[in-house]
């Protein structure tokens, strides 16, 4: 049985803002693997510098697997992570096994709100990829999508509660 939630979101901060909420509100441990890859790689753009692009690319891939298997060695934990970094293959199998997950989503109306009116930095690739497929992506692989366009950090919690609660009693 799934012990951990995974949360995913196109607004890092705000994924990271719900997840927090939510282990308070389940008692559960928080854990951002964007944090713990930061720990454990240091100065990215040093690496990329001194092992070359190609390289620098495939180590930090390494680290990414290396990050997330360490994860999904936890349990009771919330978890936020990059949804690039979650559909890596290995990545999404691992956590896929080990997590529910959720997508925070955001309607592309509220999308470009957000974007605007939010510190988060929205990664070039993401912003070169057309939302409606990306949106796609996200919602097919996910366990529950929560319509997050309206909803503050602490509502986002609780209605992810009540979700999680749903989908166990229509499982049976």
């Amino acid at each position: 049985m799934k012990s951990n939630i995974a949360l995913i979101c196109l607004f890092n901060n705000y994924a990271r803002n719900v997840s927090k909420a939510l282990g308070d509100k389940l008692d559960m441990f928080y854990v951002d693997v964007e944090d713990m890859l930061d720990f454990e790689l240091g100065d990215i753009s040093h690496i990329k510098e001194v092992l070359g692009d190609k390289e620098g690319e495939n180590y930090i891939k390494k680290c990414q697997t290396k990050v997330v298997d360490n994860v999904c060695d936890f349990e009771n934990t919330i978890v936020t992570i990059t949804p690039n970094m979650l559909f890596e293959k290995k990545n999404f199998n691992k956590i896929s096994k080990q997590c529910f997950i959720v997508y925070l989503q955001i309607s592309p109306k509220y999308f470009e709100a957000r974007a605007k009116s939010s510190r988060d930095s929205i990664p070039n690739d993401i912003l070169g990829i057309a939302f409606a497929e990306k949106d796609k992506q996200y919602v097919e692989n996910s366990d529950i999508v929560l319509d997050c366009s309206k909803l503050k950090e602490n509502k986002a919690a609780k209605k992810i509660v009540s979700e999680i609660v749903k989908h166990f009693k229509n499982q049976g």
